[in-house]
């Protein structure tokens, strides 16, 4: 619970009891509902330590004796995420990378918060548990407390959503640049740049698939008689309908997606490595031990990127990523006269301006004017 004010007129004052402008409030530490105590301070500090006393061996030894009276838990954070999680997230219908997104977070809160009673929290100690975040962290943390208070709330576990009362930050601007062909190439080209990363940045920029999807693609997705491959989206595996895709492969994304089914090393991934140590915890981590977890494609490609000093003329925080591959290929479809439809499917989006977002940027925007006829008679 956020501590009260130091102040002289504070030090005395039993747990739970709060001044509220002439007279008191006390905190059930239980349920988190404020009662008014319009008496003097000493009449309230007895009061306050009455109910402390009272609510004391029904709240020790993790809530047992709660549990034998009621047949309830002792409503801890632990508990509300749990619940959360089991009632209302399973749901959802989330993307498996959105969910373990989530579900990262509620461990979070498990290990940071879980041995508070949901009444124990109030706006200030949210509010201070938010400030350790970053701008753009706060943000994602926030909302998710938002949505389990929320659910709190509905529940009848607490009297108000708390968290929904702290600040509201706007997300910083991304400022990662655009990626360039020749920016690309060079990394592509670099002798410093492995096999395996060089076929990965291939494959993006020909298939316009996402990261997760690229390191997860299987080589029986292939029929190179048919001369298609096949792949869905796993962004959009929790959408009502789904996206499954069977790409025709044009010339350079069916020379790469060959050179991948040419590896020597045996992998049922089209990207793979050799690793060159095999430890026992980092292959339990895997699905097979040639795969690429996302992770590492994106660590692996930003040391590649600045090994072949592709853009050192741009600051170290803001240059292009394995992510903003989709988004210059996207561009380079466009600018090949690609319909808008052709490129909209490949990406699996639903909806063209997400399309149109990921290829503006690429090219300085100057004045567009719009021819128009002007023929009124008078």
């Amino acid at each position: 619970m956020a501590s009260r004010p130091r102040t002289i007129k504070n030090r005395k004052l039993p747990p739970n009891l709060y001044p509220n402008g002439k007279y008191w409030r006390y905190r059930n530490p239980i349920t988190g509902l404020m009662t008014s105590i319009n008496r003097p301070l000493e009449e309230a500090i007895k009061l306050a330590r009455a109910a402390n006393a009272k609510l004391a061996p029904v709240m020790a030894g993790d809530g047992e004796l709660l549990m034998i009276l009621t047949g309830d838990r002792l409503p801890t954070i632990r508990n509300l995420v749990e619940r959360f999680e089991a009632e209302w997230l399973k749901d959802r219908g989330y993307a498996a990378r959105t969910l373990a997104e989530i579900q990262f977070k509620l461990e979070r809160y498990r290990q940071d918060l879980g041995d508070q009673l949901i009444g124990q929290l109030d706006v200030l100690a949210v509010a201070e548990y938010l400030d350790g975040f970053s701008n753009n962290a706060y943000t994602k943390h926030r909302g998710l407390l938002v949505q389990i208070f929320a659910f709190a709330v509905a529940k009848g576990l607490a009297e108000r959503n708390v968290a929904e009362l702290t600040l509201i930050k706007k997300e910083a601007e991304k400022k990662r640049q655009r990626h360039t062909l020749a920016g690309l190439m060079t990394i592509v080209d670099a002798d410093t740049t492995p096999i395996w990363l060089k076929r990965a940045i291939r494959l993006a920029l020909a298939s316009l698939q996402r990261r997760d999807d690229i390191v997860s693609w299987l080589k029986s997705s292939v029929d190179l008689e048919n001369n298609t491959i096949k792949v869905s989206p796993g962004k959009t595996q929790g959408y009502d309908n789904p996206i499954h895709l069977q790409i025709k492969m044009g010339k350079a994304l069916r020379e790469v997606v060959s050179e991948c089914l040419r590896s020597p090393v045996a992998s049922p991934y089209l990207i793979h490595y050799r690793p060159k140590a095999r430890k026992r915890e980092q292959i339990a981590a895997k699905d097979h031990w040639t795969s690429v977890t996302p992770n590492y494609l994106s660590n692996e490609f930003s040391k590649a990127r600045d090994a072949a000093h592709a853009y050192d003329h741009i600051p170290a925080t803001e240059r292009p990523t394995f992510h903003e591959i989709r988004a210059l290929g996207a561009w380079l479809y466009e600018q090949q006269n690609f319909p808008q439809e052709y490129i909209q499917a490949l990406m699996g989006h639903a909806d063209a301006k997400m399309t149109k977002h990921y290829q503006d940027g690429h090219t300085a925007k100057g004045i567009e004017y719009l021819e128009v006829g002007a023929d009124l008679a008078f």
